[in-house]
């Protein structure tokens, strides 16, 4: 669920639906793409893109809240201070997993290579 890192772990994981949007905030997908999911696991990218009209904290309690499921792991980016902090508020308040994308981070310093995306996509099973 979420954005472009979703995205690219999806590729990898298959036999999983992916409900993401390249270069999508998390108002945005909370407008446009949230719907209730229960799952035994959940992979949760959001934030990244928002800016500070955003209330990234807020929409991440709200996708988070439609999501019901065994497992919940959020995708860490390896930039943007804002989202990550916002991600590891609203995961510690579910007591969710997270997984630091930054290791796997290309030149841009957020997306990562197929081999990045390959060995996150494990990383969440």
């Amino acid at each position: 669920m979420g954005d472009s890192l979703a995205v690219g772990v999806g590729h990898f994981r298959p036999e999983c639906q992916t409900v993401a949007k390249v270069g999508i905030t998390s108002d945005r997908y909370v407008q446009t793409l949230l719907v209730q999911h229960q799952v035994a696991t959940a992979i949760i990218s959001l934030g990244v893109n928002d800016d500070f009209q955003d209330d990234t904290i807020a929409n991440l309690r709200l996708v988070r809240a439609e999501v019901g499921g065994a497992r919940v792991i959020w995708l860490l980016p390896g930039i943007n201070r804002r989202a990550r902090h916002a991600i590891h508020t609203v995961a510690a308040e579910f007591g969710d997993r997270v997984i630091e994308t930054g290791p796997y981070a290309g030149r841009d310093h957020l997306h990562p290579s197929g081999v990045g995306y390959e060995i996150l996509a494990a990383q969440t099973r």
